[in-house]
C-alpha cells in the first residue's frame, strides 16, 4: 500500500482524544457498576489470622454480618513458630463507611472474624466479621481481629468417616446378636422363636378384650341408672339434694356477708377487728418485753458464768466460799460456847447462873426497887410541897451582932 502523505489535522486529533477519553470513562462506568471497583474510595486495612487457609484466596469477599464490605487483599504464610499456632495471615481491605456510618463504629476490637464456605460442595471461603459492641474500642489500620474456627467440608468428611467407622464397629456385634436371635439363643432369640410366648401374648390380649367387654357392660349399666354408680349419675333426687345444699350454703354466705350471726360479726364487725389488732399489738409488745427480759437474763447468766458481780463471785469465787465456810464454823463454835454458857446458867453456875437461879439476889433487887420507888415517891411529894409553898423552904434568917 503506498504511503499516504496526508497529514493528521488538529481537529481529527482532537476527535480521537475525545473518543479515547469517552471509551475510558465508559469502561470505568461499566466496571464501577458492579460495585466492586472504585479507585477513589479509601479503604481500611485489617488483619486476621487462622490455623489454615482452607480455601481462602486473594480477592475473596469480606462481609460484616452478611453484608459485603470489602475484599481479601493478601493471604500469606507466617514463618517462624507463632505462639498461638495461627500461621495464615489475611489482609482485608474494607470500606471506611457503611450506610453513612463509620466502619470503626461497626467493627471494634471485640469483633470476631470467621471463615465461611460459599457452598456445601465448593471449597472457596469468604470471611464474615461479627459487629462489635460498646465494650470494644474502634479499630484502626492494620488492627488484628480475633478469629473463630468454622466447621469445614473436610472436617465434616473426616467426622463422617469416623462415624462410618463407629457404625461398622457396631454392625459386627449387631449381626452376631441377630444371628443368635435367629438361632433361638438368648432372650431375644426366645422372644422371636418361642411359640409359647406368642400364645401367652395371645391369651393376654384375649383377657384384655374380655376385660374391656366387662368394662363396657358396667359403663352401660351406669348409663342406664343401674347400681349405686348409676343412681349417683342419673338420679335427679341426688341433684336436688345437692342443689338444696348449695342454696343453703349460699344463704349462709349471704348472712355472713350481711353480718348476721357469730360468723357474720366476726367477718364484718370492725370493732372486733380493731380489738384483735390491738390485742396483737399488745401481744407483740409483750413478746418484745419477754425478749428483752430473756436478753437481760442471758446477760446476767453470762455474768454469773464469768464470775462477775456479787452473785457471780458467790458462784465462782472459791475464796468467798472458804470465808463463808470459816464464818459458819466460827458461828457454830460460838453457838456451842453459848449453849455451854446457857447450860451453866440453868445449873446456877457463874454470875449469870446466880442471877437467874438465886432468889436472895432477886429479893435484894426487889427490895432495892421498892426503896427506890419509896424514895421517888417522897421526892415527888417534896417537890410538890416546894411548888406549893416555896417560902417555907427559902426563908433566910439574917442575924447581926
Amino acid at each position: 500500500m503506498p504511503k499516504s502523505n496526508k497529514k493528521l489535522t488538529f481537529s481529527e486529533l482532537r476527535v480521537g482524544i475525545f473518543m479515547f477519553a469517552a471509551l475510558l470513562v465508559f469502561g470505568f462506568l461499566i466496571i464501577n457498576s458492579s460495585g466492586d471497583f472504585n479507585p477513589f474510595e479509601k479503604k481500611i486495612r485489617l488483619k486476621v489470622r487462622f490455623d489454615t487457609a482452607d480455601g481462602l484466596r486473594k480477592g475473596a469477599e469480606v462481609q460484616l454480618a452478611g453484608v459485603s464490605i470489602g475484599k481479601v487483599e493478601d493471604v500469606k504464610f507466617l514463618t517462624g513458630d507463632p505462639a498461638s499456632g495461627e500461621r495464615i495471615e489475611a489482609t482485608l481491605a474494607v470500606a471506611r463507611t457503611l450506610e453513612n456510618k463509620p466502619m470503626s463504629e461497626l467493627i471494634r476490637t471485640d469483633s470476631t472474624a470467621q471463615l465461611i464456605a460459599t457452598s456445601v460442595l465448593a471449597n472457596d471461603k469468604i470471611i464474615n466479621i461479627s459487629p462489635g459492641s460498646t465494650k470494644g474500642s474502634p479499630v484502626e489500620d492494620n488492627s488484628v481481629l480475633s478469629t473463630s474456627s468454622a466447621i469445614s467440608m473436610n472436617q465434616l468428611t473426616a467426622t463422617g468417616n469416623d462415624l462410618l467407622k463407629q457404625i461398622n464397629k457396631l454392625a459386627i456385634p449387631a449381626n452376631e446378636i441377630l444371628n443368635k436371635a435367629n438361632q433361638g439363643d438368648g432372650t431375644l432369640g426366645r422372644i422371636v422363636n418361642d411359640e409359647s410366648l406368642y400364645k401367652n401374648l395371645d391369651g393376654a390380649v384375649a383377657e384384655t378384650r374380655a376385660t374391656m367387654t366387662r368394662l363396657q357392660t358396667t359403663i352401660d349399666k351406669i348409663n342406664s341408672g343401674q347400681g349405686t354408680a348409676g343412681k349417683l349419675i342419673s338420679d335427679p333426687k341426688l341433684y336436688d339434694s345437692l342443689n338444696k345444699t348449695v342454696e343453703q350454703l349460699q344463704a349462709i354466705s349471704t348472712d355472713i356477708r350481711s353480718g348476721k350471726g357469730s360468723a357474720g360479726k366476726f367477718v364484718s364487725d370492725d370493732a372486733l377487728y380493731t380489738e384483735t389488732r390491738a390485742a396483737i399489738v399488745d401481744l407483740r409488745k409483750a413478746v418484745n418485753q419477754f425478749s428483752e427480759i430473756a436478753a437481760d437474763i442471758k446477760v446476767v447468766s453470762g455474768d454469773l458464768k464469768d464470775g462477775k458481780g456479787s452473785a457471780g463471785k458467790l458462784l465462782k469465787d472459791d475464796q468467798l466460799y472458804n470465808d463463808a465456810r470459816d464464818a459458819l464454823a466460827k458461828f457454830n463454835s460460838t453457838a456451842a460456847k453459848l449453849d455451854a454458857i446457857l447450860a451453866d446458867a440453868r445449873d446456877g453456875k457463874g454470875t449469870l447462873g446466880k442471877i437467874l437461879t438465886d432468889e436472895t439476889l432477886y429479893n435484894s433487887i426487889n427490895t432495892t426497887a421498892n426503896n427506890v420507888a419509896t424514895f421517888t415517891g417522897e421526892g415527888t411529894k417534896l417537890l410538890g410541897d416546894f411548888r406549893a409553898n416555896p417560902k417555907k423552904f427559902l426563908r433566910i434568917k439574917l442575924a447581926i451582932f
